[in-house]
């Protein structure tokens, strides 16, 4: 058998083993440069069902798995039958092929581009969906001072983290992850501080977030009203993970109330005030809870 008969397979193998490389390399490199998780090495527990959705997304990987080995199976094996009816002594290297290889390089790039920023989203999701869980776990624990909590509330093209119906008032919790600087002063690459607008972060400065909490506030607020409901609504930043440096007189006139949930970072929220009786927390939480889509069968 002449190594041009071999050629499919070093064809396939070589692009493996450069996909193996361009992969092992960027992980590595995006290793040593990338910010680290604000709950990085911390127990986090678990929500009703959580072990399902990973049995879950473990199948959901496996059907497409399953249903990429159909779709390739026979291209694949007909490319590799092709390669031992070619007459290898007879091809010549011309501009045509050179177009191949430039279409596979090109292939190759936008594979390689695709997968980079799926990566780091992913990364980015994950950290979301981790700080949204242990914040949701800490608000839970304010049903015991007769709050009512919901999560993820679905609202008019977004939807809010978690609402905390309480005695003193409703409140729409927005949470956030923002990784730490691997690189600070000693003691304060985890805190933050706020002066009412913004985050002032060891490395950069952020003001959206607070703001987003507040429109999404202001939607519930509205939503509230028109479903007859007349009480006092209070945006909220949940950032776990974090040390949050503010004045009291920031956390009194502030319109957000930006918070860490960790701990007893929540307790404000069920504190004695009551402006809500219980039979109109119950009606809020049962309107509120019509947004949810319901289940399919």
């Amino acid at each position: 058998m002449s190594w041009g008969m071999w050629a499919g397979h070093l064809v396939l193998a070589l692009s493996f083993l450069l996909m193996l490389i361009t992969v092992v390399t960027f992980k590595v490199l995006h290793r040593r440069s990338r910010r680290r998780a604000p709950l990085q090495d911390r127990r986090v527990g678990h929500l009703p069902g959580q072990q399902l959705v990973a049995r879950i997304s473990h199948h959901d990987t496996e059907v497409l798995t399953s249903i990429s080995m159909m779709v390739t199976s026979l291209p694949l094996m007909f490319m590799i039958w092709l390669t031992f009816r070619v007459r290898w002594q007879e091809v010549q290297v011309s501009w045509v092929e050179a177009m191949f290889l430039v279409g596979a390089l090109v292939l190759f790039g936008w594979g390689l581009t695709t997968y980079i920023r799926h990566y780091r989203a992913r990364e980015r999701v994950r950290d979301g969906w981790t700080a949204e869980q242990v914040t949701g776990l800490q608000l839970n624990r304010l049903m015991v001072h007769g709050c009512l909590v919901l999560h993820d509330l679905p609202a008019d093209g977004f939807n809010i983290d978690h609402v905390v119906v309480a005695p003193r008032g409703v409140y729409a919790v927005e949470t956030k992850s923002f990784r730490k600087p691997q690189q600070a002063v000693e003691g304060e690459n985890y805190r933050v501080s706020f002066d009412g607008r913004a985050l002032r972060f060891p490395d950069f400065v952020e003001a959206g977030a607070p703001a987003q909490a507040e429109r999404y506030a202001g939607w519930l607020d509205r939503a509230l009203r028109d479903a007859g409901f007349d009480v006092p609504v209070i945006p909220a930043l949940a950032l776990p993970g974090w040390l949050i440096d503010q004045a009291e007189e920031t956390w009194r006139s502030a319109k957000v109330k930006v918070f860490s949930p960790m701990g007893n970072g929540a307790s404000f929220m069920a504190k004695n005030i009551v402006r809500i009786d219980a039979a109109q927390r119950s009606a809020i939480a049962q309107a509120l809870a019509l947004r949810f889509p319901k289940i399919e069968g």
